[in-house]
């Protein structure tokens, strides 16, 4: 961007305003700021709001407040906020300064406008750094930073089960301009020379940068799964979940405890808090968690919203007396519900829209993975551990592998081999039917088993020590062949029907099953019955 020598460089964060926004005060909360009209030679180009003299304590102040001589009251930190907001082409850009874009409604701003225009302006060979949520493990965000400019395929970034949040890249420029650095989620961060002149020229540029679709050609990946954060939209999609449920209308709506478990370790579920006291009965338990009971159980208003879905929770009662946990109800809600033409999914309280292609790929995967013809009998309303004992005492062509942990990575961390091995080389691994995360896990379990067993013989050593006699593989030292050997995914589940998993599952499943595949392995998948 040009500007003139004697210009200074600042930081510029930019928000667009959406279309329909009349005058700053329809989307800004700004009372008790001085508003300037700011213009220049072409005339009126915009409004400075700013207040300043906020004062506040900084946090370290109240660990020497008690000590004599040391005067608290004369310790203050200053700050102001500024926004300066002009007019294009029928959109507001909002330009803020300090905390100012607290002041700007949620409900009003483009979501991704800063990922967007980063991904368009930046060099494809020049990202400095990347946050992103993987869809395997939703609570995990993370941030890597490069050394040097690098492409995005350069950093650990896995475009089937990682989601891109924001990116900081250098611009491209052309021949003796400066380069400039840009960082961008919903906001756009420009380092750059700055004076009063170029803020229309910024914004342009900016706004012609936003309606380019370039990032899909360079990126085709980005669109297939993103998190859903325009207020408007999840509000609608809100209302529709809590429309089906008030409506008990189940269909691809459903209750999942949103984390992994030590199914041993828990007494119960419970929709209702209750102390447990000998002259009161104590709470009612339930072994799994179930929409329709949920509903049966719990008052429900007719203006049910979301509100409450996030106020209402579920409570885990534990075997030894630990205090009762919770998760709110709307965490554990999972549902994939279409709007407007478009496929949105629900999974640990955040919503995530998800292109139809997609969706189809995904599915047409799942499909097509064989059901295994082990024979495994119905769970029952057995915790897993107990289940799997069960299953290894009433059979001897099964033996029990739960909860015996190999070490692996240099001794620094374990796995499973598996839950049960079978005579028939069937490497089972079973989990009881959960939320995204919880079946992650035993999809991440069965492709670092199986990868460690094919190319670690101390690996293979040391699951040999924990095998039974009649189970002991003949040779440890030298590699398996895993067309041998059969990798049975099985989900304990209370449903009718075929297997249905959520689809953020099925997507873990797939990035699973194909690397299994990579390595060799025969993978099938299993629906145990209750």
């Amino acid at each position: 961007m040009s500007a003139t020598d004697k210009s200074k460089k600042h930081k510029l964060t930019v928000f667009l305003i959406k279309e329909g926004y009349a005058e700053p005060k329809d989307f800004l909360k700004f009372n008790e700021f001085k508003v300037v009209e700011v213009k220049t030679d072409g005339g009126k180009l915009g409004q400075l709001i700013y207040k300043g003299g906020f004062q506040s304590t900084p946090s370290w102040v109240s660990i020497f407040q008690h000590v004599q001589g040391f005067d608290a009251a004369t310790i203050k930190n200053q700050s102001s906020k500024g926004l300066f907001v002009l007019k294009l082409d029928g959109r507001w850009f909002c330009f803020t300064f300090g905390y100012a874009r607290h002041l700007i409604d949620e409900h009003a701003y483009e979501r991704n406008f800063g990922l967007i225009v980063t991904l368009n302006l930046g060099d494809p060979l020049a990202i400095k750094s990347i946050d992103k949520t993987n869809i395997s493990h939703i609570s995990l965000h993370s941030k890597e930073q490069a050394t040097r400019d690098i492409e995005l395929a350069s950093f650990e970034f896995d475009n089937d089960i990682d989601l891109l949040r924001s990116a900081t890249a250098k611009a491209t420029t052309a021949d003796g301009e400066e380069q400039e650095t840009l960082s961008g989620r919903d906001s756009v961060t420009i380092h750059t020379k700055v004076s009063i002149d170029v803020f229309w020229d910024v914004a342009k540029r900016l706004y012609t940068a936003f309606a380019d679709t370039k990032y899909k050609e360079r990126y085709p990946w980005l669109e297939k799964i993103r998190e859903e954060r325009d207020k408007d939209v999840t509000e609608k999609l809100d209302q529709e979940l809590a429309r089906r449920i008030l409506d008990n209308d189940f269909q691809k709506l459903w209750l999942a405890i949103p984390e992994v478990v030590s199914w041993e370790e828990i007494e119960g579920f419970a929709f209702k808090h209750k102390e447990e006291q000998p002259d009161k009965s104590g709470p009612v338990f339930y072994q799994d968690l179930d929409i329709h009971e949920w509903v049966t159980v719990t008052k429900i208003s007719k203006d049910l919203s979301a509100t409450q879905l996030k106020n209402k929770n579920i409570f885990i009662y534990w075997q030894d007396g630990r205090p009762v946990s919770h998760w709110s109800v709307y965490r554990c809600l999972n549902a994939e519900i279409d709007l407007d033409q478009k496929k949105f999914i629900l999974n640990d309280g955040d919503w995530y829209h998800i292109e139809a292609n997609y969706v189809t790929e995904v599915d047409q995967f799942y499909k097509s993975i064989p059901d295994s013809k082990v024979a495994l009998p119905p769970h029952g309303l057995k915790k897993e551990p107990e289940y799997l004992e069960a299953v290894a005492a009433a059979s001897s062509d099964f033996a029990l592998m739960d909860r015996k942990l190999v070490m692996i990575g240099g001794r620094r961390s374990s796995v499973e081999f598996c839950d049960l091995y079978s005579k028939n080389k069937e490497i089972i691994h079973v989990k009881k039917y959960g939320g995204s995360s919880v079946l992650s896990h035993l999809f991440s379990q069965a492709l670092v088993s199986g990868d460690c067993f094919l190319h670690e013989a101390e690996f293979r050593e040391d699951v040999n020590k924990l095998l039974p006699h009649e189970f002991k593989f003949a040779d440890t030292v030298a590699q398996p062949q895993p067309k041998d050997f059969e990798i049975c995914i099985a989900v304990m589940s209370k449903e009718k029907g075929a297997l249905e998993l959520p689809f953020f599952s099925k997507v873990s499943f797939k990035h699973a099953v194909k690397a299994l595949h990579n390595l060799g392995y025969i993978v099938t998948k299993l629906k145990i019955e209750r």
